[in-house]
């Protein structure tokens, strides 16, 4: 059975969030792993935001998603706050933890008092559009992605 925590209680499992998230975003020439544990330490801390959660698998880390500031969108510098990072472990995909992370997320969001939540989809639109998530707006570029959007205090827990 897959349970959701806050990294902040489960700070063992920094490391693993970490190197998921420097793996699958950052890894580029120039960059080490630093460079995604420099803000994840924020994380450790109990705040509304940023957060971290984490889905384990009994003791074992098998995904994680965080709620930031700012996804570096320069041309939506006013949206806030941010989902980002969403991570499960290949041989945990199509099982569902991707949505218990986000629908942990957004429970954390509207206690928090967050109105609305934002994130950055590259792919799997339709992952977030059947979780209720709606697109906000299209930026073409180098990659072009597709900027989503969840309206969290009129949203059924």
């Amino acid at each position: 059975m897959i349970e959701i925590k806050y990294l902040y209680e489960v700070p063992q499992h920094f490391e693993a969030v970490a190197d998921w998230i420097y793996r699958q975003w950052w890894q580029k020439p120039g960059n080490t792993n630093e460079v995604v544990k420099a803000p994840l330490r924020e994380h450790l801390l109990q705040q509304d935001l940023p957060a971290a959660l984490v889905a384990l698998d009994g003791e074992r880390p098998v995904g994680s998603v965080l709620v930031i500031e700012s996804d570096g969108v320069d041309a939506l510098p006013d949206l806030r706050p941010w989902l980002a990072a969403l991570y499960v472990l290949p041989e945990y995909r199509g099982q569902g933890v991707g949505k218990l992370l986000v629908q942990a997320l957004e429970q954390h969001a509207r206690k928090a008092g967050f109105p609305d939540l934002y994130l950055v989809a590259t792919d799997r639109v339709s992952f977030y559009r059947e979780l209720g998530w709606r697109v906000y707006t299209k930026l073409v570029g180098k990659n072009g992605i597709t900027i989503m959007h969840k309206r969290i205090a009129l949203s059924a827990s």
